[in-house]
């Protein structure tokens, strides 16, 4: 039997295209878990951005009920230098990751969804920066993916309840 869009709550899980066999180790360990949550994962390739990546992203975003983004090692950013030549100049000491998943949060934040993020150690820009974590997003080890907050289970799970308008 096939699973209908009002059967399950569906998750939209970012994360950078090219990864390392341990980063793609860990992606799938993340799609196992939310998987045994019930979670149908959605993912958005590469390739699937079509000529309005906006548009896509957006109505994509509009029919999940949370987010899972991954904060994969993609550049390494630790000897840059931020700010040159002004008065706040100063060596970087960390990784970034792709810049696609701090537009992912930030729609997913102004849709109002429940966030979760996860990134590895040394990356900490935007979203993945633990001191912008709160009520909306949550922020968890990326080498734990069962350690998703109730909260953000619940709200998950209480938004797929609104958006197909079952009252428990």
């Amino acid at each position: 039997m096939k699973t209908s869009e009002t059967d399950v709550a569906r998750i939209f899980l970012g994360a950078p295209s090219i990864l390392t066999p341990d980063q793609q180790k860990m992606l799938e360990q993340w799609v196992i878990w939310l998987e045994c949550q019930s979670f149908q994962v959605v993912r958005l390739g590469r390739h699937d951005h079509g000529e309005n990546p906006w548009h896509t992203l957006t109505q994509l975003l509009s029919h999940v009920d949370g987010v899972v983004l991954l904060g994969f090692r993609q550049l390494d950013a630790r000897n840059a230098v931020w700010r040159p030549e002004t008065k706040e100049q100063a060596l970087s000491s960390s990784w970034w990751t792709s810049p696609w998943l701090q537009l992912e949060a930030g729609m997913s934040v102004a849709l109002a969804l429940p966030v979760i993020v996860a990134a590895e150690a040394d990356v900490k820009e935007g979203v993945f920066n633990p001191e912008v974590w709160n009520g909306q997003v949550k922020g968890v080890e990326l080498g734990t993916p069962g350690t998703a907050t109730d909260e953000w289970l619940d709200a998950v799970r209480a938004r797929h309840d609104r958006r197909v308008g079952v009252s428990r």
